[in-house]
């Protein structure tokens, strides 16, 4: 018996459906994290975290900054986008490129002020942001380039996801706890 390309494709839709989920879900919390810097762009604090947020002052780092504040929610559309279409390899590089733009947005600031190792929040973040996620990402567009496991790319890059949101959440709670 043979099949036909047009089964193949539909089976490989159907297969996928439950991964481009995934996606779109990630792809949103990345949108509505690139919304919350969007202010960054004409040197406002950032929506959520505010004065807490450290900015680069050095011209370079200043640059990476707005590029990343610039980059950041086209990559998330971009992802959005691909993932809603069924490109998952698409919408897995944008999502990674999201994550390498974020990790050479922080290191000016990481030259500049030295590494944030005071206390357990602060050295399980700059462990995450400055070493996890970019390879974690580097991971993530290889295997998606590469191989044909996507699932396991999309988790890799789900995780970076998951802990900025917690960390936004985290954040909220502790900020609505400490004004009661």
């Amino acid at each position: 018996m043979q099949i036909s390309q047009s089964q193949t494709t539909s089976q490989l839709q159907k297969h996928l459906f439950g991964l481009r989920c995934v996606l779109v879900v990630v792809a949103l919390l990345e949108a509505f994290e690139a919304i919350l810097d969007l202010p960054l762009i004409v040197d406002r604090p950032n929506l959520l975290f505010g004065p807490w947020a450290e900015m680069p002052t050095t011209p370079f780092g200043i640059i990476l900054a707005k590029a990343h504040v610039i980059a950041h929610p086209l990559l998330a559309i971009a992802a959005l986008a691909l993932s809603v279409s069924g490109n998952v390899r698409g919408a897995l590089i944008a999502l990674g490129a999201i994550s390498v733009v974020t990790w050479l947005s922080f290191l000016p600031v990481v030259l500049q002020d030295g590494l944030p190792l005071q206390g357990w929040w602060a050295i399980q973040w700059t462990v995450a942001q400055l070493l996890v996620f970019p390879l974690l990402a580097g991971m993530t567009i290889a295997l998606a380039v590469l191989s044909s496991m996507l699932r396991l790319a999309t988790a890799l890059i789900a995780i970076a996801t998951a802990y900025n949101a917690f960390g936004m959440v985290s954040f909220v709670v502790n900020v609505l706890i400490a004004n009661m």
